[in-house]
């Protein structure tokens, strides 16, 4: 019986050590510098070859509603305190792994992206990175599915590319 208490009261101790470690802990990546408080972000580029518009402006969109909601910085149009410059590098549509004599029922489209963030200020590169995202989407309704899974990546990167911004000091 003292054996099964000793353990009950060890494992209390152990979750409430955990409960307040958890509380503890916050996330202090980083933040923006003071003498950063306006951001331009530039048009997006699409080297991809894909051929499709959309993808483009919905990077933007998404970047811009990132950004607004993160509050961080205030967007500007023109020379702002800093850059960010995003190009759509590709676009791969690839086949699932598929056994002999099935047919095709899922495919992969991976999305990779480059960004490079400047200081205008300091007249420094302050980064230069490659993102890449992908969706797994059903070839019913391929168009609509492929189309669908882009912009999950879109918004995934979009994510990404402002953790990497706002905590990558």
């Amino acid at each position: 019986m003292s054996n099964s208490i000793n353990k009950s009261f060890f494992y209390i101790c152990t979750s409430l050590l955990g409960l307040i470690l958890i509380s503890c802990y916050s996330f202090t990546g980083g933040s923006v510098p003071e003498h950063l408080k306006t951001l331009q972000l530039t048009p997006v580029v699409d080297n991809s070859g894909y051929g499709n518009p959309q993808f483009r402006e919905s990077l933007m969109r998404a970047l811009v509603q990132r950004f607004r909601d993160d509050n961080s910085f205030t967007l500007t149009d023109n020379f702002g305190d800093a850059r960010l410059s995003i190009v759509i590098s590709s676009i791969i549509d690839a086949t699932v792994a598929v056994n002999p004599g099935e047919l095709e029922t899922q495919r992969k489209v991976t999305v990779s992206f480059k960004a490079e963030y400047f200081d205008n200020v300091k007249k420094k590169l302050i980064w230069d990175k490659s993102f890449s995202n992908y969706q797994v989407y059903d070839v019913s309704n391929i168009l609509t599915n492929r189309n669908a899974g882009i912009e999950k990546t879109i918004i995934q990167t979009t994510d990404d590319i402002l953790l990497s911004v706002v905590s990558g000091w």
